[in-house]
């Protein structure tokens, strides 16, 4: 299991950022190991940003999404990518992930 959170700041104390595919940074985070990894999003293009982002996670191994808000095709591509989602509460980053974890833990 990994999961990513879009970020503000390399940090797992950040607040996740509002925007999903638009975001400055991921938050990759793997619970079994601990690790962190931040990766910069490819927020450049005019259309097209939140499947993009999904196909970019996809490949990094990511299985799990916190987000606030996500448009329509992105919620396509990460059904079609058969990822699980979660939507964010205003927390840390790290809060986020722990209320995930719990909640998959049931």
């Amino acid at each position: 299991m990994k999961i990513a959170i879009p970020v503000k700041e390399k940090t797992i104390n950040s607040i996740p950022d509002d925007r999903f595919a638009r975001a400055k940074f991921f938050l990759i985070y793997d619970p079994e190991t601990g690790s962190e990894e931040y990766v910069e999003s490819n927020n450049s293009v005019a259309h097209g940003a939140g499947p993009m982002a999904v196909n970019m996670l996809t490949k990094q191994g990511i299985d799990t999404i916190i987000a606030f808000h996500l448009g329509g095709n992105a919620i396509q591509a990460i059904e079609a990518a058969g990822m699980a989602f979660y939507e964010a509460f205003v927390g840390t980053a790290k809060e986020n992930i722990e209320a995930v974890l719990s909640k998959r833990k049931k």
